[in-house]
């Protein structure tokens, strides 16, 4: 799941500087559907990307909050998932939001309602914020990984403690 998630955002930012490239090296409407399909895929992979990594985060925190929740000691898990959140969340979350906008405003663009440095400086923006949201989303579900293997280590031997409620069956 990881690496599809990690692939896909990868494939957005190169789909996105390929979509920018065209912006500047078209020629006449044939050149401008051309991006503007270009652009719209872009918009469409970044938008699934970022919020499917978002409910990834989502998903495995409630995982981590559901299997500490009998075990006191197990709420340092529990903290360490929502500061992966607290940093990946916002910079995925302007990501999507300025392709967004630049795929919204880039129609304006074309009907000479705004500036063409205005859609440049939005495609600026959001390639910016969706190379930061990549290295950070490759960062936390590294970290992630690791601590599921911590939180499995520590499961395990609170299972193997004694006193622990699990009982072994008796033989016949």
């Amino acid at each position: 799941m990881v690496l599809a998630l990690l692939t896909t955002s990868f494939v957005s930012i190169v789909c996105f500087i390929i979509a920018i490239v065209m912006g500047f090296t078209m020629e006449g409407r044939a050149g401008f559907s051309q991006h503007f399909l270009f652009g719209f895929f872009t918009t469409f992979l970044v938008t699934l990307s970022q919020s499917m990594t978002m409910f990834y985060f989502i998903g495995t925190g409630k995982q981590v909050k559901d299997l500490v929740a009998s075990q006191g000691a197990g709420t340092n898990f529990v903290q360490r998932t929502k500061m992966f959140k607290q940093k990946v969340f916002p910079p995925a979350t302007w990501a999507i939001l300025f392709t967004m906008a630049t795929m919204i405003l880039g129609g304006g663009v074309d009907t000479r309602v705004i500036p063409t440095f205005v859609h440049t400086l939005l495609a600026v923006i959001s390639l910016y914020y969706n190379v930061v949201a990549f290295w950070r989303e490759a960062k936390y579900m590294i970290e992630h990984s690791i601590l599921m293997e911590e939180l499995d280590r520590f499961l395990q031997a609170s299972a193997g403690a004694p006193g622990s409620s699990d009982i072994a069956p008796s033989a016949p």
